[in-house]
């Protein structure tokens, strides 16, 4: 059975985002810088994909390990994942910029703090998507190049940059979301 609890606390937030200022924030230079940036990394990721396919050996590295190494290997038809989910990425968080008001927020969302809010989320979700494409981007260069037998791997501090560079600017968004409330 289902908690009354959890019921309820669904249907206060459902009428909690049903009420808040649909208010829509201003493009800001950094914001149309990010914009482009996440573009560009798209266009190269496409690019550098259609230019590598045809030069591709039949099995390709799919798959690395914690420490970065190669660990499963598959056909080269593989090597168009990336791309698909870094085009999937930049459209998906494109639409979604568009309605801040329907983000989850960690504090309450008033009509004082809502564009300062809408603002810093929407700004996180451009960088975040600039993050995604350019690691994809990268993750495919090294695996032409672990094909080439430049590259052993992704590297040991590939696991960790990446992490740091996902969830240090959430940490960050987070806590200006609270000082901003």
């Amino acid at each position: 059975m289902v908690n009354q609890n959890f019921i309820g606390s669904i249907r206060r937030r459902r009428v909690e985002k049903a009420n808040r200022p649909t208010v829509r924030p201003e493009m800001a230079p950094i914001d149309w810088l990010l914009e482009l940036v996440a573009l560009m990394g798209v266009v190269f990721l496409l690019g550098f994909a259609i230019y590598e396919y045809p030069r591709l050996p039949d099995t390709i590295p799919s798959h690395f390990n914690g420490a970065g190494v190669a660990d499963e290997y598959s056909s080269k038809d593989t090597f168009w994942i990336l791309p698909g989910i870094g085009v999937f990425i930049y459209l998906l968080l494109s639409l979604i910029v568009l309605v801040p008001h329907q983000f989850n927020f960690a504090v309450t969302i008033t009509p004082k703090n809502a564009l300062k809010q809408y603002t810093m989320a929407v700004r996180f979700v451009r960088y975040l998507k600039v993050v995604l494409i350019w690691l994809f981007l990268y993750i495919s260069y090294l695996t032409v190049r672990v094909v080439a037998n430049e590259e052993s791997g992704l590297g040991l501090w590939f696991l960790p940059i990446t992490l740091g560079c996902i969830f240090i600017p959430l940490v960050i968004y987070v806590s200006m979301s609270f000082k901003h409330k």
